[in-house]
């Protein structure tokens, strides 16, 4: 049997119990919106609040988060940085990506293994939640199916890029593939035997080798979550022990995926995505030109407002980059509109997306700092009304000082401007029903998710905006893009927990303190390095790779942990539209094929400086993101 013929076996035999697995993440998401929803309406009208509640919610994260893994990876989903790969010519790219995959379906077994372990552990001493007492190690043994049926799917896309290498008929290929093979080997040995390095490594030496290691992997194309989970592996072997190692992969990833807090993600997610398949997006769109459109540029200031209140339903950018772009990008086409700012303003709009709720990047930077998610949420609003004032103001200027760049649109009447937002009130009325809860203090991040699920649905139910093909496309697509994300902070966790041991943060505050900085210096420091990352890496593992090291200098500097995390989330953001990576500018290019990359990124560059003015708007004056916070 050939490589690729083995490659198609193995899609088959996962194929259904894939699709079995997609099935039992919906029914459970179904069940946790339900559950909160329930949870709130009697709480609040009744005080009557359900029996284990927040139990049965984290038992049911692990069937939502992790039911799709297999899916994703089929559909090669997961989070990379191919970057390199890329500009690698074909005889070092096929290797590499082979060698990738190899490592992370590694990995991946191990992980099986030590989930199957702590399951047997659960089963064995007949642990039970809390309340309802109900058995924990079902939903335990499911999260180690998932976890196989994604290292069936690594499997699969490993032997096709072998298969790959094959026809490539390049000697140097198999060599390089080879070498990645051994190279494999050696990493899980000294995962288990530490013992056999033949020098002695200081502590130090040893941690950031470690950290050098993993990013090296990043770099190299290889999964994200895989390489923070070799890292963790490795470096707690060498600091600890094989066994505290092991034992550590394997209680982080279930506690992360029972955590009831992470059901905010697939909730919100599902959200957005329900508000996008009404077609509400449309209607804001249609809105916000009939207010703004007359103004020089007014179609491209319309898109950014409607991108903006868009991708803070939503809580992902690139939801607000393909749907804005979908319905904008042919008006401003016609219009006459220059494609470089055209596409340029629907990038960088759909950033403000991540500074308001619900916001995927403030929930990542909460879980893993421990700061309060509903004031990361309210801290953001000012910033991003400031953004889009920002952004607004400078097509206005530009549009204006050359119109041949954007052509003024017609000006509508006031009764058609009034009219216009009669389509925008479920967008408001969601907003203000997730905002307006959290800010009095009526239910938390999580709860405020279910709620929104549940008005998003109700609403599209009567206004009969919402297919039940589409219905299922959203929760599918939530499932997708919430296992992309919980897989990588599963492995986060013990890539945290092997930062922590090896107190290389804490060496790194000693050093910065030694070099007798100001606030304000640390603070141009931090951001600098954010700016440089960004070039090279996504938002999300951006965060969750950096957030563990400086999160503790800027709370040794004194800084505000709310008003730190809103720089941060800021700067991760603006490397989506920094050259190279920019996935913001590759998802616009997608809809506008015409458009050379180079002139998209020369588009972005004033929206660029524009965030920069905002970074220091919120140095300078803290209250823009601290003052909402302060009334909670």
């Amino acid at each position: 049997m050939s490589l690729e013929a083995g490659a198609a076996a193995v899609r088959r035999v996962v194929s259904w119990p894939n699709r079995l697995s997609l099935y039992l993440g919906a029914a459970a998401i179904v069940a946790m919106m339900g559950l909160t929803v329930a949870d709130v309406l009697l709480r609040n009208l009744f005080s009557i609040v359900v029996p284990g509640g927040m139990e049965l919610t984290g038992l049911l994260t692990i069937l939502v988060t992790l039911s799709t893994l297999g899916v994703v990876e089929i559909e090669r989903g997961h989070v990379r940085v191919d970057l390199l790969l890329r500009a690698m010519p074909k005889v070092l790219r096929l290797p590499t990506e082979a060698g990738g995959l190899l490592l992370a379906l590694a990995i991946m077994g191990v992980t099986a293994a030590q989930i199957l372990k702590q399951a047997l552990y659960l089963k064995g001493n007949a642990i039970v939640t809390g309340v309802l007492g109900l058995p924990e190690w079902p939903f335990v043994i499911a999260a180690m199916v998932f976890v196989l049926l994604f290292a069936l799917a690594l499997l699969a896309n490993l032997a096709s890029a072998l298969a790959e290498v094959a026809r490539a008929r390049d000697p140097r290929a198999v060599v390089l593939a080879a070498v990645w093979a051994a190279a494999v080997g050696l990493i899980v040995y000294l995962c288990l035997h530490p013992d056999a390095l033949p020098f002695a490594l200081s502590r130090d030496l040893r941690g950031i080798l470690c950290i050098t290691l993993c990013f090296v992997l990043i770099f190299l194309g290889v999964h994200v979550a895989a390489a923070m989970a070799v890292t963790a592996l490795i470096g707690i072997s060498l600091l600890i022990s094989p066994a505290a190692s092991l034992t550590s992969l394997g209680t982080t990833t279930i506690d992360v995926v029972t955590d009831q807090t992470w059901s905010v993600v697939p909730l919100f997610t599902w959200m957005g995505l329900i508000v996008v398949a009404s077609g509400f997006a449309a209607e804001l769109y249609r809105s916000a030109y009939r207010w703004i459109g007359h103004l020089p540029g007014g179609l491209a200031s319309a898109s950014t407002v409607a991108c903006a209140g868009l991708s803070s339903i939503v809580g992902d950018t690139l939801s607000g980059v393909y749907s804005m772009g979908s319905i904008a990008l042919p008006q401003m086409r016609a219009y006459g509109y220059d494609m470089k700012l055209a596409t340029a303003s629907i990038a960088c709009a759909a950033t403000i997306g991540v500074m308001v709720p619900p916001s995927i990047a403030f929930i990542i930077y909460g879980m893993i700092t421990e700061v309060s998610i509903g004031k990361l949420f309210i801290a953001g609003v000012l910033p991003g009304l400031l953004f889009a004032v920002i952004l607004i103001a400078l097509i206005t200027v530009r549009a204006a000082l050359n119109p041949a760049l954007a052509p003024r649109g017609e000006r509508s009447s006031w009764r058609d401007r009034l009219a216009s937002c009669a389509g925008t009130w479920p967008v408001l009325l969601l907003m203000l029903l997730v905002l307006g809860g959290i800010y009095a203090g009526l239910v938390t991040a999580n709860e405020a998710a279910g709620l929104g699920v549940f008005g998003a649905l109700l609403v599209s139910v009567l206004t009969r905006r919402l297919t039940l093909a589409a219905f299922w496309q959203s929760i599918a697509r939530s499932l997708r893009l919430t296992a992309g994300i919980i897989v990588i902070f599963m492995f986060a966790t013990a890539f945290s927990r092997f930062i922590a041991i090896s107190g290389l943060t804490h060496q790194l505050a000693e050093l910065i303190i030694g070099l007798h900085l100001g606030k304000y210096q640390i603070v141009v420091a931090i951001l600098l390095f954010y700016v440089v990352i960004g070039m090279f890496m996504n938002a999300l593992p951006a965060l969750v790779l950096t957030v563990p090291l400086f999160f503790p200098i800027a709370m040794g500097a004194g800084f505000d942990p709310v008003w730190f995390g809103v720089l941060v989330v800021i700067m991760v953001e603006l490397g989506v539209v920094t050259p190279p990576i920019g996935v913001n500018v590759f998802a616009i290019a997608t809809l506008a094929r015409e458009v050379p990359m180079y002139d998209i990124f020369r588009g972005v560059l004033p929206f660029w400086i524009a965030y920069l003015v905002l970074v220091a708007l919120i140095v300078i004056f803290p209250q823009i993101s601290l003052f909402l916070p302060s009334l909670m």
